[in-house]
């Protein structure tokens, strides 16, 4: 009875402020605290940090709950049911506890966790309206037993319930233990480190993110580009190449009726230079359609069909094509696998064929005779990953060029596309691999080709 009689004098009082008119809020109660802005997992964490206090140390606890979305902290609720604590909810989703009706107009945004344990106290209020971003709450976190008290005293003031003044009574709270604090103090601040380090990663993933997604759509408009281009070139360059054919056929026919007619020597230099013009036009057109085909090729999504295709065996087909064209320049090539033999990886055989096989003929371009190339593979440092090592003894990349090598179209070759190293960088990174240069000096290039180590080791037998 003197609590009652204590408890409506205190709510006299109350009605005697502004603060506490019938469209009040928590907000209006602190206005001397500026507001910070929070995302509802860093609240949920905040709270995480004093239950485990409060479970840990098994003390008896009040709670009064208000949440518009209570999916985020419902599993942090539910941990109290098995424990001393008493919770109470003044809205109608938190499921498992004692509800408390109230029409009050100044919480309809509002949103609160407040906690009564024996050692110390806590507030979380926050307001999602309030906010001027998306996704944010705008509020305050106080472990002030005065500003808990201040609530807690204006919720029973909108809302009496004789069991919130029972249950509060019944926490007897000693100001003087503050040990706790530096706890929880201890607790949010590793959580919230964690929760940096995890933004800190996922920053760094959308930057990764962004840089494919901005290459990506280079490609794609390069790739409609060349589209365009290949639409309105193939059909004059076919026509080309056709009337070409057709002039050096029928040079060919005249130069047999002059031979008959023995009038061959007057004009054999002409029919000879104008078989060879019109050879060398079929030829050029014939260029001009590897090109746009290459043109095309890089700008499509690389599509891969990985199978359990032996790695060496797909090397040494590289090897043994190109290598009659090592052996008449009088430059040795030589290939090595430290591989366990019966080493297989997931790649796609056709696009590793591509990408090396242009690695090696870049090689063979920059080699002169009595060099050596030489194809290496074996385990990355880390072990994760196996590396195709393909060194030469030319004279080396310069640090300019060494910046570009890879980029769309660059090349120093006088009749170079500039898209070999890239679409063979592109089939590496397509695979979860790369494309790097090791080492570049006077005395030569090394090129590494990755490719992740999705290892299959088959039975001897």
């Amino acid at each position: 009875m003197l609590k009652q009689v204590q408890h409506d004098k205190r709510v006299g009082e109350m009605k005697k402020t502004s603060k506490y008119n019938p469209k009040s809020s928590i907000r209006d109660l602190f206005d001397y605290i500026e507001p910070d802005s929070y995302t509802r997992q860093t609240l949920a964490t905040i709270f995480r940090c004093f239950l485990e206090t409060i479970i840990e140390n098994r003390y008896p606890s009040v709670i009064l709950a208000r949440l518009k979305n209570s999916q985020v902290f419902q599993g942090l609720l539910n941990r109290l049911k098995y424990t001393e604590s008493k919770v109470f909810a003044y809205s109608d989703n938190i499921e498992g506890f004692d509800h408390i009706i109230t029409d009050h107009a100044g919480l309809e945004n509002d949103e609160f966790l407040v906690i009564v344990a024996e050692r110390f106290s806590a507030c979380i209020y926050w307001n999602e309206a309030e906010s001027d971003v998306f996704g944010l709450c705008e509020g305050f976190c106080s472990m002030n037993p005065d500003d808990v008290k201040l609530i807690t005293e204006f919720l029973q003031k909108i809302a009496y319930d004789k069991n919130v003044e029972k249950e509060l009574s019944n926490i007897l709270q000693d100001r003087r233990n503050n040990e706790k604090f530096t706890t929880i103090l201890r607790k949010l601040v590793t959580n919230l480190e964690s929760r940096q380090r995890d933004l800190i990663c996922a920053n760094t993933e959308l930057k990764d993110l962004y840089q494919k997604t901005v290459h990506a759509e280079k490609l794609t408009a390069i790739g409609l580009l060349c589209s365009t281009i290949a639409h309105e070139l193939r059909n004059p360059l076919g026509m080309v190449g056709l009337h070409a054919k057709i002039i050096s056929k029928n040079l060919e026919k005249m130069e047999s009726i002059h031979k008959k007619m023995n009038n061959i020597e007057s004009n054999k230099d002409i029919f000879e230079s104008l078989i060879n013009s019109a050879n060398s036009i079929s030829n050029a057109t014939q260029n001009l359609e590897t090109l746009l085909t290459e043109l095309i090729d890089y700008s499509k999504p690389m599509s891969l069909e990985k199978n359990e295709t032996n790695l060496e065996k797909t090397l040494l087909e590289v090897i043994n094509l190109i290598k009659p064209s090592f052996e008449t320049n009088n430059i040795n090539l030589s290939f090595k696998n430290r591989l366990n033999n019966n080493y297989k990886v997931l790649f796609d055989s056709t696009k590793v064929h591509q990408a090396v096989l242009n690695i090696v003929k870049n090689a063979l371009e920059v080699s002169k005779s009595g060099d050596n190339v030489k194809v290496i593979v074996d385990y990355n440092n880390e072990g994760d990953s196996i590396s195709i090592k393909i060194s030469d003894e030319g004279s080396g990349i310069s640090e300019e060029h060494r910046k570009k090598i890879f980029t769309p179209y660059f090349t120093t070759k006088k009749d170079g596309t500039g898209l070999g190293l890239a679409q063979a960088r592109k089939i590496m990174e397509a695979h979860g691999g790369n494309l790097l240069i090791s080492s570049t000096n006077e005395k030569g290039t090394t090129f590494v080709l990755s490719l992740p180590a999705e290892l299959i080791y088959i039975d001897a037998c």
